[in-house]
């Protein structure tokens, strides 16, 4: 849902009750039910923040259009509500202390550390993704920290360490994200509102194949710059190497010469500059794997989601799987902490359901919470990251850590959602293709490939033939799109992998001209397999265009937007987008006074409602038993 649909919305329920008598479409609030429905969200009005007040709109529009049962749709409007309000519960004073809901903790692997299920991830709160080795581009660390986005970015930590989210993640890649939030770190302890002990700080720095210790200590991405931003905090709870993919990566940090860059991290920590090493991956599944067996980590960044492992989807794992399960599993085996990047955004793009998953899920429980317990419950993951872009971002995820703690209830309702998205997946794919199609396809870094990303492809095409996740799926492709544009028939496999792969973004789009018979020879159905990477790089490479009626008609709807307002970095990173943003010629996001005027209508639209034919209701008729 873009800002017109959202606008669309606003206007459809505005119109209810235009003087003209005039309605666009039967919304919630037309309908019999509405006056119902406005009394209950009435009723939590004060309590709820703007942001929620809108997610809550969308979402009881979207299962309106699902037509609920009137019951059902009630409890909704109840749990959801009860759920916003977590702010007023947590500033309540009549609450003791223990009896207030905290995000549960849990031992982080033989770090020891007592690990909140939740981490506040560092990629979209930040002013700017703009790097500070960029001369012409570089922030200015004095004006960003005093920037809006500071503001916000305090009010997200102050309502993480609020309900026991005290686990924060960054990275030196990350824009301006590292020393704005060592700065509101900083700024909280001399305010005497936090101690250092009582939040766990992780930063990570990357690692070039073939580096030479010298770049990591001083280079520009290095450890001593990265440092220099956190020394503030005295030291680095969990630093972890970044983005470490490539064989030449791995052989590069697995080097254990004493002038090697993991000796000299081992001297970090035995200074008491580190305390746990890790490293996070969006590699292939069987260099992660060799990386955890290596044992030389205490933990591990890494995808694992219930709809697909990111750049590790359809990659061979060396154990007879494909995607990060064996690895999670040997991470597990070896006591390692495990952090699931990214399951909301990566893992689908679940802010943004397809009506077909959230249908699927049901209305007991959002898309994020089902990801998230699927994470912690079927796969046994420590915790999962969340880009928290406003402080409301936290409703969906306190919703999940609400069910998380409640144990047998929480696994039978994840059970029933993962045997439905399941079932789907068969009916739409085949039972055949849904057990074997991802199988025996090789990675992006098997030259028979030639550099495509097979696997990744392949999963894109469940993920929209399944699921119905477009924008999803768009997303994802443009990302290997960039490396197809570099790549030359004239230079040799290494050659091009050299110049056109990031290690954060490995592998390439579909290219036709590559015979994929030697690639694709151990496939079940090799010409199947064939047929899919053509149809899915037709449907989203860069100059495809298809109508919503087409996308409607072919199940790719999306549901509802949690997103209220742009997150200030930007959504969508470009050079041009970047460039404005840092000269003041363009805002890249933060629209949050839009947001706040949305709101304001929304609100005076649900309280005529909720006068026009019934009482106001005190909510306990229709209590959620979630």
């Amino acid at each position: 849902m873009g800002r017109s649909s959202v606008t669309s919305l606003a206007r459809r329920l505005s119109g209810f009750f235009s003087s003209s008598g005039e309605e666009e479409k039967t919304t919630f609030l037309s309908s019999d039910l509405g006056p119902k429905v406005a009394a209950i969200l009435e009723h939590h009005g004060d309590k709820i923040h703007d942001d929620s007040f809108l997610k809550i709109v969308r979402q009881l529009e979207f299962w309106h259009a699902q037509d609920l049962p009137e019951g059902e749709l009630l409890a909704l409007t109840e749990r959801l509500a009860r759920i916003a309000s977590w702010r007023e519960d947590v500033d309540d004073a009549s609450i003791p202390e223990e009896e207030r809901f905290t995000i549960p903790k849990v031992r982080f692997g033989r770090t020891e550390v007592q690990m909140p299920i939740v981490t506040c991830g560092g990629m979209r709160v930040q002013e700017t993704w703009v790097p500070d080795t960029l001369p012409l581009l570089k922030s200015n660390k004095a004006k960003v920290v005093k920037s809006k986005s500071q503001g916000n970015l305090k009010e997200v930590i102050l309502a993480c360490l609020k309900v026991g989210l005290n686990h924060f993640e960054t990275a030196r890649m990350y824009g301006s994200s590292e020393v704005q939030f060592v700065t509101a770190l900083v700024e909280l302890m001399d305010e005497g509102a936090i101690q250092r002990e009582d939040f766990i700080f992780q930063t990570k720095v990357p690692v070039g194949a073939g580096q030479k210790l010298e770049d990591f200590q001083g280079g520009k991405m290095g450890w001593e710059p990265s440092w220099e931003n956190v020394k503030p905090l005295g030291y680095v709870d969990l630093f972890s190497f970044h983005c470490i993919s490539s064989a030449g990566q791995m052989e590069t940090l697995l080097d254990e010469s004493e002038d090697g860059i993991y000796s000299y991290v081992l001297g970090l920590q035995k200074e008491g500059k580190v305390k746990h090493i890790g490293f996070s991956t969006h590699g292939n599944a069987e260099n992660i794997y060799r990386l955890i067996d290596s044992n030389k980590f205490s933990y591990v960044n890494i995808h694992k989601h219930f709809f697909g492992d990111y750049h590790a989807a359809g990659t061979p794992d060396s154990q007879g799987g494909q995607g990060n399960a064996a690895c999670v599993k040997r991470a597990l085996e070896l006591d390692m902490g495990v952090f699931n990047i990214s399951p909301f955004d990566k893992g689908g793009k679940l802010y943004r359901p397809s009506a077909a998953v959230a249908a699927a899920i049901g209305p007991e429980m959002s898309p994020i919470a089902f990801a998230a317990l699927h994470s912690w419950k079927t796969q046994g993951m420590h915790t999962v990251s969340v880009g928290f872009a406003r402080s409301s971002d936290l409703d969906e995820v306190i919703e999940a850590a609400k069910l998380y703690a409640e144990g047998a209830k929480a696994g039978a309702m994840l059970k029933a959602a993962e045997n439905a998205l399941q079932a789907l997946a068969v009916q739409k794919l085949g039972k055949g293709w849904y057990e074997k199609g991802l199988l025996n396809v090789p990675s992006f870094y098997d030259e028979t490939s030639d550099g495509m990303a097979l696997g990744h492809m392949l999963w894109l095409h469940n993920c929209l033939t399944a699921y119905g996740m477009h924008e999803f799926s768009r997303d994802r492709y443009k990302m290997i799109e960039g490396p197809s544009a570099s790549w030359s028939k004239k230079k040799t496999y290494e050659e091009n992998v050299k110049k056109c792969f990031n290690p954060g973004n490995p592998g390439r789009s579909y290219d036709e001209s590559v015979d994929l018979t030697e690639a694709l020879k151990d496939h079940y159905d090799p010409e199947l397999a064939k047929k899919k990477l053509a149809e899915v790089s037709s449907w989203l490479n860069k100059e495809a265009s298809l109508s919503d009626e087409e996308k409607a008609s072919l199940g790719w709807k999306q549901a509802y937007s949690l997103t209220t307002w742009e997150e200030f970095p930007g959504e969508v990173i470009t050079i041009s987008n970047v460039l404005l943003g840092r000269m003041g010629l363009k805002s890249l996001g933060g629209n949050i006074e839009e947001a706040a005027e949305e709101a304001k209508v929304m609100r005076g639209v649900v309280k005529r409602s909720s006068q026009s034919s019934f009482p106001q209701l005190d909510g306990s008729e229709h209590k959620s038993d979630s």
